[in-house]
């Protein structure tokens, strides 16, 4: 499918319309059949591909056709000054918390051209400095008081290699933040090296979200994380896991006291239906706030 944006033809990706229906709250089925009818549709131009949409979308509820025009709005005001703010949305939490599978979702409903995953920086790291500068890169987060610990002496083992962690991991992954919002393109970042409230300074577009499973729940993705993930560099021994899992529940309870201490909404993870539900509508409401301010 082509369209014609500024007098250029160019391919239209409508991956891009089926994730902004979805995050504004449409089932996948009716998505698929906006799309389907689209395509028979084959408007010639980004204004009656919009129009084509928002008009199919009057047989839907209200509130879903009112998400559409917000984030419409919301594009065509970013169109219009650089001084409006790209949207970065922030998935934290500690180890299996379900924040990764989520992010997937998110680069999907909101086109993002950009990702960071934290996990990613710290591979990075590992090929800057060596085991014998930093040990604490070269381990799970959960694992890392084993190597190095930092802050309040005070403060559990576990918590304070955590910390060790992020004070080499944090400031790459802001400083990419920055970098990317400058840029102005809406952007995901998803991980545990992310301390709530780091990067909500940046710019009035951030929105930062903790994702928390109950503990019953957390354990079980965890313990799972190696038959489920596939994931090579964990333990197949469960009792081993069971150990991880108890220092991962401590940097997930420290992350959500710092959560609450920076006003970044904790959301709970029990279904991730409903959670990308409750985020999409976070989205929504930050964008609104973005509308308002800007207009």
């Amino acid at each position: 499918m082509r369209i014609r944006i500024q007098d250029q033809e160019i391919p239209y990706p409508l991956t891009t319309l089926s994730g902004r229906l979805l995050l504004c709250g449409l089932s996948e089925i009716a998505t698929a059949q906006i799309l389907s009818d689209l395509k028979e549709k084959n408007p010639a131009t980004q204004v009656e591909l919009s129009k084509f949409v928002s008009s199919a979308l009057e047989n839907e509820s209200a509130t879903i056709w009112r998400n559409f025009e917000t984030f419409n709005s919301y594009e065509q005001l970013r169109g219009t000054s650089e001084k409006i703010p790209p949207l970065v949305l922030a998935l934290e939490g500690a180890s299996a918390t379900g924040k990764s599978m989520l992010a997937i979702d998110f680069v999907h409903y909101l086109s993002s051209t950009r990702f960071i995953g934290t996990d990613t920086i710290r591979q990075v790291l590992r090929g800057i400095y060596t085991r014998e500068e930093y040990p604490e890169l070269f381990c799970h987060t959960y694992q890392a008081h084993t190597r190095r610990q930092a802050g309040d002496p005070k403060l559990d083992p576990v918590i304070r290699g955590y910390i060790a962690q992020c004070e080499v991991i944090e400031p790459a992954v802001i400083g990419m933040v920055k970098r990317i919002y400058s840029e102005g393109a809406s952007s995901i970042v998803e991980g545990v090296h992310l301390v709530p409230g780091s990067i909500n300074h940046i710019g009035l577009g951030n929105l930062e979200m903790l994702i928390n499973p109950s503990e019953k729940i957390h354990r079980s993705m965890f313990i799972t994380k190696h038959s489920v993930g596939k994931l090579r560099s964990v333990s197949k021994d469960a009792s081993i896991r069971e150990d991880e899992f108890l220092s991962a529940r401590k940097i997930q309870e420290y992350m959500i006291t710092k959560a609450k201490n920076s006003n970044v909404p904790i959301i709970d993870l029990q279904s991730y239906d409903i959670t990308r539900s409750e985020i999409s509508s976070l989205i929504i409401n930050k964008i609104e706030e973005i509308i308002e301010e800007y207009t």
